[in-house]
């Protein structure tokens, strides 16, 4: 059996995970779930688990800077964040996965099965080319909760032409024309996006898969599938060249 141990902030967070891990991961025993990071870090220290599932984002210390508190790290880790820009920093650590919230069945067990090879046979960890890849694929398959004035709107990440701010709200284009005008900001939608996602100026993000074409004159704009024209900013103008480079 792996000795696990979770820990997230959110108590509704933890049971949710339990309840996957009870139900899809028979190799897997919970020891213990925290929410407290002094308490997180005396349980490591105390049950010495295989595999710790912690969260990134939390209000008293992240999850780096408790990973940063102990001396030894003699476990695994599988990072579980409802963002997708810690990816590289994550990488630094003994990191097994890094699973999207909210967690999916399948991608937890797959996670599992390679903790199971790693104990057993010493298997390398993802590289990070196989985790940046890793994160864009299950971003551009998820759908992402818009939330309107009246409804949460579940859509298709590769469905999104562009965001657009308009003050405290965003209004969001989608590839059949319709628009959702959501109670966000810009800069709420932008930690939740894969590298699909670019913010082309301080009014927009844009959807790279969706550029017809990028015009460099009249101060540098790219044309969507949609035929509006976007325009880029002039620290970005040059970024996005280089992006679309290697695309």
């Amino acid at each position: 059996m792996l000795k696990a141990i979770i820990i997230d902030d959110e108590i509704n967070g933890i049971k949710y995970l339990q309840h996957l891990i009870a139900k899809n991961c028979p190799t897997v025993e919970i020891m213990a779930s925290e929410t407290i990071p002094e308490e997180a870090i005396e349980s490591i220290e105390k049950l010495k688990p295989d595999v710790v599932f912690l969260d990134i984002e939390m209000p008293i210390i992240s999850g780096f800077e408790l990973l940063e508190q102990l001396k030894h790290l003699s476990f695994h880790v599988i990072f579980t964040t409802a963002y997708n820009n810690y990816a590289i920093k994550a990488f630094k650590y003994n990191t097994i996965d890094y699973l999207l919230k909210p967690v999916d069945a399948g991608e937890l067990t797959v996670a599992v099965n390679k903790l199971d090879l790693v104990v057993k046979n010493g298997k390398p960890n993802l590289s990070i080319s196989e985790l940046l890849e890793k994160i864009d694929n299950t971003l551009s398959k998820k759908k992402l909760a818009i939330n309107s004035l009246n409804e949460i709107i579940y859509v298709e990440m590769d469905s999104i032409i562009r965001f657009e701010s308009d003050s405290n709200y965003t209004n969001v284009f989608l590839t059949d024309g319709k628009k959702i005008t959501s109670s966000k900001t810009l800069k709420d939608y932008e930690g939740l996006l894969s590298n699909n996602f670019f913010r082309v100026h301080k009014t927009f993000i844009i959807n790279l898969n969706q550029i017809e074409r990028y015009v460099k004159t009249d101060g540098g704009y790219v044309v969507m599938t949609d035929n509006i024209q976007i325009p880029v900013s002039r620290e970005k103008r040059q970024i996005l060249i280089n992006v679309l480079a290697i695309r």
